[in-house]
């Protein structure tokens, strides 16, 4: 029994020490690719997804961040579907705190991000059509680093993302209010790379 409370305090003792500090900067971010076929007949569907992210500690454990994200989606034509391609570019604020515990460090943090998506679309008979459209977002997020070397953590983060006020952009010109209403939800998990560079300003 002394001897578990022993490893705990040294645990605890351990972990304490092991803060971020005010003034470290956190350069970090997640990257995705995705490919599936909706069915046989079907070209596939490509997605790739990069969410780079640079944090600086404004006291010792807690981050402020810029971070910015980029996702393209496209599909070839064959003769099930059309040729299809959407971009999203979004650009956020947030913030992040994190908690040591040996031997890695969980953190939980809110972000807030405005995106602009634009698509195109090539029907059989070569008719092309586009548009685009613009939101606000509110993410929660969550998650644990796990130590590779020192100052270099890989991320395994949860995250739930909620819309803000309203669509805007081309799709929605002319749309009556009560149909513009961003209620979006997505709640999903990433994995990631963070690195923390201690300063000497502090």
């Amino acid at each position: 029994m002394k001897k578990g409370l022993f490893i705990l305090l040294a645990l605890i003792i351990a972990s304490s020490v092991c803060a971020f500090t005010k003034g470290t900067i956190n350069p970090g971010g997640t990257v995705s690719f995705t490919s599936y076929k909706p069915n046989s007949d079907q070209k596939a569907i490509t997605k790739f997804g990069i969410t780079p992210q640079v944090g600086y500690f404004v006291i010792d454990n807690l981050a402020a961040d810029v971070l910015i994200n980029y996702t393209y989606e496209g599909q070839s034509k064959s003769d099930y579907n059309n040729e299809y391609s959407s971009s999203l570019l979004g650009i956020g604020i947030g913030g992040r705190y994190f908690y040591p515990v040996a031997p890695g460090k969980i953190y939980g943090g809110l972000d807030f991000l405005y995106n602009s998506l634009s698509w195109e679309e090539e029907e059989y008979d070569g008719e092309k059509y586009d548009g685009g459209r613009n939101a606000m977002y509110l993410d929660l997020k969550a998650g644990y680093l796990f130590p590779v070397v020192e100052n270099v953590y890989v991320d395994f983060g949860l995250k739930y993302q909620m819309g803000l006020g309203n669509y805007g952009g081309d799709d929605y010109e002319g749309v009556p209010d009560k149909y513009k209403e961003n209620e979006e939800s997505i709640f999903g998990f990433n994995i990631g790379l963070q690195i923390f560079i201690p300063t000497l300003l502090y």
